[in-house]
């Protein structure tokens, strides 16, 4: 991903759509996002799925959804891979609107073997300033897992259950979405 501009949210939201072209804002750098690759599309897929049907075996009132844009702040807008919203802030959510004013309560990225280190590292450091109660750094190449809150982080390898507080029994192993 390549900085290529200076902006506020305001401006940004304002940006006429282009078919194809992905941009997002992290603290007033606007960033050319490259579209996804089908397998990269296959492990959203596979976490969506896995999330959507724990919300649902649960009976919990949460939405998961893929690629969606969040205004996280006056001069950040960003679109995690997943992102999942519980029942307090699913329940706020205007379904045609976005970019979506706040923050998820989970953003899940997938990050490309070409994506650099310090530019995932200041999206996670803005989902957790921003409102965002845990952030998910999924390493395909790596098969591992970098699982962040604001006074933690922790690594998990492909065969260890992935597990969050943030949804009570969940548990799956990494490698079922990578697989």
């Amino acid at each position: 991903m390549a900085t290529t501009a200076v902006m506020s949210g305001l401006q940004f939201d304002a940006l006429p759509y282009e078919e194809g072209r992905r941009w997002e804002l992290l603290e007033g750098d606007l960033i050319e996002v490259p579209s996804a690759t089908p397998r990269h599309q296959d492990i959203v897929f596979a976490v969506q799925l896995a999330i959507r049907s724990y919300l649902r075996d649960e009976g919990i009132q949460g939405r998961v959804y893929a690629d969606v844009e969040f205004a996280l702040s006056a001069d950040t807008r960003l679109r995690p891979d997943v992102c999942v919203l519980l029942p307090e802030k699913a329940g706020q959510l205007d379904e045609d609107r976005i970019p979506i004013p706040g923050a998820p309560d989970l953003a899940i990225e997938v990050i490309s073997p070409s994506e650099r280190t310090a530019e995932s590292q200041a999206r996670v450091w803005a989902y957790l300033r921003n409102g965002v109660a845990e952030v998910w750094q999924i390493y395909r190449k790596l098969r591992t897992i970098e699982i962040f809150k604001s006074e933690s982080h922790r690594t998990l390898g492909a065969h260890q259950p992935v597990t969050t507080d943030i949804l009570p029994g969940f548990s799956a192993p990494l490698a079922s979405f990578l697989d």
